[in-house]
């Protein structure tokens, strides 16, 4: 791999992991979870281990500091601290039980802190001044003792912590089954993980073999930063594939409840919180935490002005018309909810009179709150069903039809 193409391959990969990290620190300022503060700030040290691995900021760094090789030292350490966070997470998804003899953190924290003190000592005893090495770095110093050193910790510790990890999310998700979405984020951090440890096996022997004055081994040594960089893709689609799986589902149904909220606010538009959205319609940001969330409480607070309009002649239809429209139960509760709220809109448009007392319950209200959601979405998608417009008695403009 050339310095340009280089350029170009890690740069990508440090915007495209930026996003995870930008997404989970603001996840965390909302949720406060430790789990979330694990992720981000270890999304964030892969992000800047691929930025100082980037030959035109590893040239600038030597540079900048008149240390020619000093972004090596910090690649190796962001590598370091990023394995580390991610091995606490596969600790800590699956603790210990409450009577272990010691903490499962301990051994992995001491690994992890005796390897970074040989990655600074190494380095600054290594001779290493004579000019910025980003991409061959290991063979080309492979012979100081200092620098093979730094190495030989670095690899030892990339490897124990690559293997470690990728045993550890294995078991996890195959111990998860609770959430599928889960349990898939887990087995592709696990799937990637392995391929970081392709990464010390394309390395090391090259570097091994640089030591000891070979360089019959120079092309091996060019694969592992391939290897490095898928491991390092899948692992973001593994932190963020799940966040990104209900991010697309919250847009979907945010969007697919527009109509039903259009509906309930034509009566009165004054109950609404909210006014469409640009942003909200992009999906941007917090589609759950406040568009999705206030456009449902914008449809319930329609649905409760209108209740005295509510009647029960719609529901029977619907139930007359279910066997041969194909629904299943709750699409037919849905269509009827659906039937009864476009006949109540229709009359309080027209002015028709109320339904003596409060009105019948609309079909639904008795989900919990869990279910809403999905019910409300599947009005939404029934609303323009032909045996539903004609159960409600209205047209296809939602105006009452002079037979209803």
């Amino acid at each position: 791999m050339s310095e340009d193409t280089a350029d170009i391959v890690y740069l990508t990969v440090a915007a495209i992991a930026s996003c995870t990290t930008f997404a989970k620190f603001v996840a965390w300022q909302r949720e406060r979870s430790p789990a979330l503060r694990l992720i981000a700030l270890c999304s964030a040290l892969g992000v800047a281990a691929f930025v100082f691995a980037t030959p035109v900021v590893y040239r600038g760094v030597a540079d900048l500091t008149g240390r020619q090789n000093l972004a090596e030292l910090l690649v190796f350490l962001c590598i370091l601290g990023f394995f580390a966070h991610t091995h606490v997470m596969s600790l800590l998804w699956r603790p210990s039980p409450s009577g272990a003899a010691r903490n499962p953190l301990t051994r992995p924290l001491v690994v992890y802190g005796l390897v970074a003190a040989a990655l600074i000592a190494g380095f600054l005893v290594a001779g290493l001044d004579d000019a910025p090495h980003p991409l061959d770095f290991n063979i080309t110093y492979g012979r100081d003792p200092g620098a093979l050193v730094m190495l030989g910790a670095f690899q030892l510790g990339l490897g124990y912590a690559s293997v470690s990890t990728a045993l550890r999310f294995r078991h996890n998700a195959l111990s998860s089954h609770d959430d599928p979405r889960l349990r898939r984020a887990l087995q592709h951090i696990a799937f990637a993980t392995w391929f970081i440890a392709g990464y010390v096996a394309c390395v090391g022997p090259a570097t091994v073999a640089g030591a000891m004055g070979w360089r019959g081994l120079d092309p091996l040594h060019s694969l592992g930063p391939v290897s490095g960089t898928i491991g390092a893709i899948i692992i973001n689609w593994g932190f963020s594939g799940a966040a990104i799986a209900t991010w697309r589902a919250d847009r979907r149904d945010y969007l697919a409840l527009a109509p039903l909220w259009q509906l309930t606010r034509r009566a009165d538009p004054r109950i609404t919180l909210t006014e469409p959205n640009p942003v909200a319609q992009l999906g941007l940001i917090y589609v759950r935490d406040w568009h999705l969330i206030t456009r449902m409480a914008d449809i319930l607070s329609g649905i409760r002005s209108l209740h005295p309009y509510f009647g029960s002649a719609p529901v029977d239809r619907v139930r007359e018309a279910a066997a041969g429209a194909g629904w299943s139960k709750d699409d037919e509760r849905a269509a009827a909810a659906a039937a009864v709220l476009l006949g109540a809109v229709a009359r309080a448009e027209d002015g028709g009179a109320r339904v003596s007392g409060r009105g019948v319950p609309l079909p639904g209200s008795e989900l919990e709150a869990a279910a809403q959601r999905a019910h409300l979405v599947r009005m939404a998608r029934l609303l323009g069903h032909p045996a539903v417009l004609a159960a409600a008695g209205v047209d296809e403009d939602g105006r009452l039809v002079p037979s209803a």
